[in-house]
């Protein structure tokens, strides 16, 4: 965390088992400068993601209940004052108690709010926390210490790239908002994550619904960029590089058992990929899923498969009685392709061979003398 602009924090007081629900709030923000509120801030965000929980990335609803919360956090996109930051939050707690209320098993807690930024990109976090002794508030919810705030501690959060949200309530001139049902492989506006802890017997679904977030990644998308993704980490260290296309084609495989829509999870497909690179080798995918359900790469922590994206790495094989070519689907098309296919000729063209295969044909031909002297020269 770079700068932290605003913090506050409220409490939403509720029993499980009991429908009566209140909220005590505070009238101003607390004192940034303050090394507890800082740390208590720094901690809070960086538990958004850690294994231990599941990331969510989406957007605010359109096709359902959507609130008063998302119109409430328009206003910090670009004038983020305190009073539109106080107001925020006390609209959130409003609608979290209105949901929690309707919920018999749901239960309270301290609900903290930030705005902070981290290089260029501000961020909203509004982050739910168990009343437990990790965090110690006066009376006037205010932290006095912080003991321990560990994922346990954290019920839920909500975190939203505010520059991200701007970017989609106003698009540049001559385009329009993208939405999930536009195209399944378009790229979605995913400007907010939320995130469930894993085997959480109470988890507040109430949390989610009332700040108005929904899934909002397609699955083609995120289909293709699990691939993608994956082969780039595993290219880029240096350990394993060497190993990217048996990982890739691995995932690949992985992938096309499921069924079209199947949700998966990238603990599964983590685990397809440490065993690919083998058990001597696996200490260097640790990362990997971090990796993955990041701020940049935004996979989430379940996605729905799409058959439609993987039919793009369905091989296409042949041979003859003195060649055989095997490749890609996604490689083949009619024109600006890796692999042109002329309807007329009944011929493939290759247009973008590796060096060194170039290299091993243009040795071959010089050798025959069937290479024009231009090109033999080189």
């Amino acid at each position: 965390m770079d700068e932290l602009k605003f913090a506050i924090i409220h409490s939403l007081e509720k029993t499980k088992g009991a429908l009566a629900t209140s909220v005590h709030t505070r009238d101003s923000v607390l004192d940034i400068q303050k090394p507890v509120i800082k740390d208590l801030a720094d901690r809070l965000a960086k538990l958004v993601g850690k294994d231990g929980s599941s990331v969510y990335w989406g957007q605010f609803g359109t096709n359902r209940r959507e609130g008063l919360f998302p119109s409430r956090v328009q206003p910090l996109i670009t004038d983020c004052t305190e009073a539109a930051f106080i107001a925020m939050s006390k609209v959130a707690m409003e609608e979290l108690r209105s949901k929690a209320s309707e919920e018999n098993f749901a239960t309270g807690g301290h609900v903290c709010f930030f705005v902070y930024r981290i290089q260029t990109s501000n961020f909203l976090l509004v982050a739910m926390v168990k009343e437990r002794d990790g965090m110690i508030l006066s009376a006037d919810l205010e932290p006095t210490e912080i003991t321990e705030i560990d994922l346990s501690k954290l019920h839920q959060a909500a975190r939203i790239n505010l520059d991200r949200y701007g970017t989609f309530l106003a698009p540049t001139e001559g385009e329009t908002i993208s939405t999930p049902e536009a195209s399944d492989d378009s790229t979605e506006k995913t400007y907010l994550c939320f995130i469930n802890r894993k085997s959480q017997s109470d988890v507040a679904e109430y949390f989610v619904e009332a700040l108005g977030c929904e899934k909002g990644i397609a699955s083609g998308r995120t289909t293709k960029a699990v691939v993608a993704e994956i082969r780039k980490y595993v290219k880029s260290t240096p350990e394993i590089k060497e190993k990217a296309p048996t990982v890739r084609l691995a995932v690949v495989e992985y992938l096309q058992t499921q069924r079209d829509g199947a949700v998966v999870s990238l603990d599964k497909v983590v685990a397809v990929v440490r065993h690919a690179v083998g058990v001597d080798l696996e200490q260097h995918v640790n990362d990997l899923k971090t990796y993955l359900n990041s701020e940049n790469v935004q996979i989430p922590d379940e996605f729905p498969v799409s058959a439609t994206a993987l039919r793009a790495y369905t091989r296409i094989s042949g041979k003859a009685s003195r060649w055989q070519i095997n490749f890609e689907n996604g490689a083949l098309g009619e024109c600006d392709a890796e692999i042109i296919y002329d309807a007329k000729e009944k011929s493939l063209k290759f247009t973008q061979l590796p060096p060194e295969m170039v290299a091993k044909v243009e040795e071959t031909l010089a050798a025959r003398a069937q290479l024009p002297p231009s090109v033999a020269e080189e």
